[in-house]
């Protein structure tokens, strides 16, 4: 026989069937005795754990009916196991029969291989262990929801992840690593072994700025919310992720460009016009707008023509100005990356950023060389990073317009044209439109807001299900209340890109962004047509130079369109976001402490 309690509370016979204990009452009272198996578990304690603090009068009587349909079911299966005792009852559970113990023998196990630098054995048993994990343990028991062992196993279960990441990463066995250690990272963000890991895998699989990116989340996190310095092991990884080699080919780095591009020649020709000019200078060229707009396929569309204009190379570098759960790139960490990739043995790059940037533009100055830096945060953050050499041009994407750098072609992207959405949908779904087809073309185009991360999950999904209608499709997009679930596929997703402008906003340390994102949630909750200022500044409870500061910066990062002076709308995917984050309870007590 078999008991398991890493997820929901199940029993089964020595041929594999669950047994059928029952209801909730016979499966809580099974769980309140594995929490203690082969030891007499008092009756008020059963009775807590089916009832609550205060067991109903008839609570006693109840348990005996309750317990009579485990005893008798158990008895068939194997024998005597559920016993009334003296001052209680007991569950006899033989060696090995609970998953609990199983799991907590082969944690030791492993923990004792990685001790003794046996990787293979240290893998194996923490897998092993892994794998008898169902989920939160007693899932289906509420009363033990907060149970000191259940918190128990829970940590148990990420030591033997760390004990697992930490021989894979011994082993050189790195596939998938980053993805499964990220996830985690974001739920525990206080794990300084979970970050060190991380960091590791990530600068040894080429993301060196992402590795250097997330010691300085983690740095953050630990001295503002616990006053402490990351410590020794996480230090020592910072100094392998700095001083790993430089990169034997180190000027072919742009990923590749949108296969199914469509549309923006007018762009194109104003940006190109922009790089390729000779002049005394830098070239530069900025491209913002909201957040799916396709700024980051614009930029790299243009890099990819333009590869011959820069024969020295072409350098690509994620600023993670908005990137969900990676803080953005410390310009003294952008500086080690670029000059890294230019073959600098990152030693030599002082760490003060004023020496980085002369290096920087000492290293590019007679070359012609192409930056694209992407989702820039601020122009703090990017002003470093400009070379001054005349044959160097850099193309910066940005949710905000970045005007104060200098240079004549700051490109604002709208929404594409319906005609041109209406291609990028025929292109990157795979789908030839029949004539029959333009209608409901045309009104999922629309539905999408013409947006091309919109457009990129509705064309995912009808390249994935052939058979799928496309009416029925914007059957399923014309219902504002669940729009935004059916525009993410996978990887890619509306409201995660909502999401991630949204809580940079709330992350940011100037007070004016957090009012914005206080102002966008009570925009949705207003949920009309138009905006203005006097009518903000009442709903905000504040004067109308506030509202007005705060709109002004919803316009500036992407998040507000201002239609004429003083007159704001939302993009109609902006607006189904801001809704959804105004039903939430924290944001409506966020936004009423807002306006307090």
């Amino acid at each position: 026989m078999r008991f398991a309690v890493l997820g929901p509370v199940t029993t089964v016979d020595d041929d594999g069937t669950a047994l059928a204990l029952g209801g909730s009452k016979p499966r809580s009272l099974l769980a309140a005795l594995l929490l203690e198996p082969n030891r007499t578990v008092p009756l008020d304690t059963v009775m807590a754990v089916l009832w609550g603090e205060r067991p109903p009068p008839t609570a006693t009587a109840s348990l005996h009916n309750h317990v009579a349909r485990p005893r008798r079911r158990l008895h068939d299966a194997g024998g005597t196991r559920l016993r009334t005792m003296t001052h209680g009852l007991q569950l006899r559970v033989g060696d090995d029969e609970l998953d609990r113990d199983v799991f907590e023998g082969l944690i030791r196990r492993s923990q004792e291989a990685r001790d003794g630098e046996d990787w293979e054995a240290a893998e194996q048993d923490a897998g092993a262990a892994l794998a008898l994990w169902r989920g939160t343990p007693f899932a289906d028991v509420p009363a033990l929801a907060d149970h000191p062992a259940v918190m128990f196993l829970q940590e148990q279960r990420v030591q033997a992840l760390e004990c697992r990441f930490e021989a894979l990463l011994h082993l050189d066995r790195l596939d998938g690593l980053a993805a499964e250690l990220g996830a985690l990272v974001r739920e525990h963000p206080f794990r300084e072994a979970l970050h060190r890991q991380l960091m590791l895998v990530l600068g040894r699989t080429g993301r060196r700025a992402e590795a250097l990116a997330l010691f300085r989340s983690l740095r953050r996190t630990l001295v503002e919310e616990l006053g402490v310095e990351p410590g020794p092991a996480v230090q020592e990884a910072h100094r392998e992720v700095l001083r790993s080699p430089a990169a034997s080919v180190p000027l072919s780095q742009l990923p590749s460009a949108p296969a199914d591009f469509v549309g923006r020649d007018e762009h194109i020709a104003d940006i190109r016009k922009e790089l390729e000019a000779p002049r005394g200078r830098t070239a530069l060229a900025v491209i913002s707008g909201m957040p799916g707009v396709g700024k980051t396929g614009l930029a790299l569309h243009i890099a990819e023509q333009l590869r011959e204009a820069f024969p020295d190379g072409q350098l690509y570098l994620n600023l993670h100005g908005a990137t969900p759960g990676v803080a953005p790139l410390e310009p003294a960490d952008a500086l080690a990356v670029l000059l890294h990739g230019l073959g600098m043995d990152t030693r030599r790059v002082p760490y003060d950023v004023a020496a980085a940037s002369a290096l920087l533009r000492s290293a590019l100055a007679r070359t012609r060389t192409l930056l694209v830096l992407d989702d820039a945060a601020s122009v703090g953050q990017v002003r470093p990073l400009l070379p001054a050499g005349a044959g160097c041009a850099v193309l910066l994407t940005s949710r905000r317009p970045l005007a104060t750098l200098e240079t004549t072609t700051h490109v604002r992207l709208d929404p594409l044209s319906p005609q041109d959405g209406a291609l990028l949908l025929e292109r990157a779904s795979g789908r030839t439109w029949a004539a029959s087809d333009a209608e409901p073309v045309a009104r999922l185009v629309a539905l999408c807001g013409q947006l091309p991360l919109a457009l990129r999950v509705s064309a995912a999904r009808l390249r994935s299900r052939r058979t799928l209608p496309v009416e029925r499709l914007v059957e399923r997009l014309a219902r504002q209340a669940d729009r935004l679930d059916h525009l993410e596929l996978e990887d890619l997703s509306v409201r995660r890109s909502l999401l991630a402008a949204h809580e940079a906003l709330l992350g940011s340390a100037d007070p004016r962004d957090g009012e914005a994102a206080a102002t966008l949630v009570l925009v949705g909750a207003l949920d009309l047509p138009e905006y203005g200022v006097p009518l903000m500044a009442a709903a905000m409870n504040r004067t109308e130079h506030s509202a007005e500061q705060a709109l002004d910066r919803l316009v500036e990062v992407a998040l507000l369109q201002e239609v004429s002076w003083g007159r704001f709308v939302l993009h109609d995917l902006v607006r189904d976001f801001a809704r959804e984050m105004a039903a939430r309870p924290d944001e409506q007590a966020r936004t009423a402490e807002a306006a307090e």
